[in-house]
């Protein structure tokens, strides 16, 4: 069961970040996550973005590597992030998903990732693409990095590969809240053209999609 599977996960983090980072700065983040168990709703913006128009030359605030994704840097998520967050990205790199990580000085900065279908086994929502469409998802910056730009790195760096590779559209879908994502794919002319809600109460969901095909 999903519900089940996360909470599984979940203790495997809190267990792994109390050791990396301390109980006293742990404890907080645990609180918070385990109130979320019960009950939780979240709201999506699906921003989308035109990949035959031209791209803005946006650039970060510091000097960046970024290059595909490997299975060794599944090791780099769980120093920067979680390990169910590497667990993530095992399925995607199995499933022919592809990432993109940001270096600076040799140290990871962020990453993203995307992807040419919506695969319900691993996405909070689904509903099909339009021919031409890619998936972009799995936004993620280290704490340190934050406010330099990577994710605008990123997702330019993104636009162009799957641009190159004929895709014509990029489209994604950000919880409302988070005004950052929202910001970078403002800053590419991006237009919302749906909204995705989402509940959970304990191990039942519902998710209802507007303003795309289902």
């Amino acid at each position: 069961m999903q519900w089940l599977t996360r909470f599984t996960e979940l203790v495997e983090d809190w267990s792994y970040l109390s050791r990396r980072d301390g109980w006293r700065a742990t404890l907080p983040l645990i609180g918070q996550e385990a109130a979320r168990l019960p009950y939780r709703r979240l709201r999506f913006a699906v921003p989308a973005r035109s990949l035959l128009e031209p791209l803005p030359d946006l650039q970060p605030k510091i000097a960046l590597e970024i290059r595909g994704f490997q299975p060794a840097d599944l090791a780099l998520v769980r120093q920067i992030n979680r390990p169910s967050e590497a667990g993530l990205y095992q399925r995607r790199l199995a499933r022919g998903h592809m990432g993109l990580i940001a270096f600076h000085d040799g140290q990871p900065a962020g990453y993203a990732w995307a992807c040419p279908e919506i695969d319900p086994g691993l996405e909070r929502a689904y509903w099909k693409l339009e021919s031409g469409d890619v998936f972009c998802v799995d936004a993620y910056t280290a704490p340190a990095f934050r406010g330099y730009g990577i994710q605008t790195a990123l997702t330019l760096a993104r636009f162009r590969l799957f641009r190159d590779l004929g895709y014509q559209r990029a489209i994604a879908y950000i919880e409302v809240h988070n005004h950052p994502s929202l910001a970078v794919w403002n800053k590419f002319g991006s237009q919302i053209i749906g909204y995705i809600d989402f509940m959970r109460l304990g191990p039942w969901r519902r998710t209802h999609v507007s303003g795309l095909a289902s």
